[in-house]
C-alpha cells in the first residue's frame, strides 16, 4: 500500500462486515475473508489509527428521551475558523461541518431539554460572526445505515 490512508479490497470488505456487526471476533472475519487474523487485526488497527473508521456504539439519542436538534449556520467569511473554534467548546455539539450551499456550517445538537436547547441557542448568538442561524427539529429518524464501503471502488493495482 502506498501510504497509511490508502486502503485496498481487502480492507474494503473487512470495513463491509463491520458496518454489519462491528463486534464480530476478529478470528471469525478473519476466516469469513480467508485470511488470519493477525492480518485482520493489523488492518483494523491501521485503520483506526489512521482516523479512517472508529469503532463506537450508535445511539439513538431521543431513546434515552433527549432532544436532538440540527442547527444551519451562515458565518461572515473571516470569522469561520473563530466560529469553529467556539461551536467546538460547546459539549452539548457533538458533530460540527463545513459545508456548502444555505449554510456555512450544520451541527448537530443533542441536550437533555428545551431549557438546555435555549441555553445553547444563546450561546450560539453570541459567538462573533455568525449572522443567521437556523433550527432544524429531529422528530423520527427514518434511515440511518453506515454501509458505506459498497460505495467504495478499489481499483486492482497494475
Amino acid at each position: 500500500m502506498a501510504d497509511d490512508r490508502s486502503f485496498d479490497e481487502l480492507d474494503v470488505a473487512i470495513l463491509e462486515v463491520l458496518q454489519i456487526d462491528a463486534r464480530i471476533p476478529f478470528v471469525k472475519l478473519a476466516d469469513e475473508l480467508g485470511v488470519s487474523d493477525a492480518t485482520v487485526r493489523a488492518r483494523v488497527n491501521r485503520l483506526t489509527k489512521t482516523g479512517m473508521i472508529k469503532l463506537v456504539a450508535d445511539v439513538d439519542v431521543t431513546d434515552l428521551g433527549l432532544v436532538e436538534v440540527y442547527f444551519g449556520l451562515r458565518v461572515q467569511g473571516p470569522a469561520l475558523d473563530r466560529a469553529f473554534a467556539a461551536i467546538a467548546q460547546i459539549p452539548e455539539i457533538p458533530f460540527a461541518a463545513e459545508t456548502m450551499g444555505t449554510f456555512d456550517i450544520l451541527c448537530e445538537v443533542v441536550c437533555r431539554d428545551r431549557d438546555d436547547l435555549m441555553d445553547i441557542l444563546r450561546a450560539i448568538r453570541k459567538i462573533p460572526g455568525i449572522t443567521h442561524l437556523e433550527t432544524i427539529s429531529v422528530l423520527k429518524v427514518r434511515k440511518d445505515t453506515f454501509n458505506y464501503a459498497a460505495l467504495t471502488r478499489v481499483e486492482a493495482a497494475s
